[in-house]
């Protein structure tokens, strides 16, 4: 158990989140750690609590920012995860990784936005031609959106 990870137990129990000023004695990774530990608890509240303190102190941390887009997936929040996932993506730029692509696809899809899940994909695949995982989301994606143009197309002309 982290020391961070005790200070915000503590106090919790008196009711309170951690100051910034407790928070900000330690580094993104071991935020990130204690993001992890807290989420394994069962300690969502915290874990949120964290993440945002986290990502006031260190905006651009790539610890920072994947861990917090996997709280707010865990927590179904599909708007919060793009948004910080695209922060992610900008902040990686031509070395996003193929899992962080996975998860802006993935939660686009889960906005029932396959169109810009597509154009993820093709961005992707830009910058990954071979990675499998990549290629099948797209094609799934392509046949989906394939599949819904006629339909749009048709209640468009009545």
């Amino acid at each position: 158990m982290t020391s961070l990870y005790q200070a915000m137990l503590s106090q919790a129990v008196m009711g309170q989140l951690p100051s910034m000023r407790v928070v900000s004695q330690f580094s993104a990774a071991e935020i990130r750690q204690t993001l992890a530990d807290l989420v394994a608890a069962d300690r969502i509240d915290l874990a949120n609590a964290l993440a945002d303190a986290g990502q006031s102190l260190y905006p651009d941390s790539e610890d920072i920012l994947a861990i917090s887009a996997l709280l707010a997936e865990i927590q179904q929040n599909w708007t919060l995860a793009e948004d910080i996932l695209r922060k992610l993506v900008d902040t990686q730029g031509p070395a996003t990784t193929p899992f962080t692509w996975r998860h802006l696809i993935r939660v686009l899809r889960c906005q029932c936005e396959p169109g810009k899940a597509l154009q993820v994909a093709k961005q992707s695949l830009a910058a990954y031609p071979d990675d499998e995982h990549l290629n099948d989301e797209f094609l799934a994606l392509q046949a989906l959106v394939s599949q819904q143009l006629p339909v749009e197309a048709s209640t468009q002309m009545h």
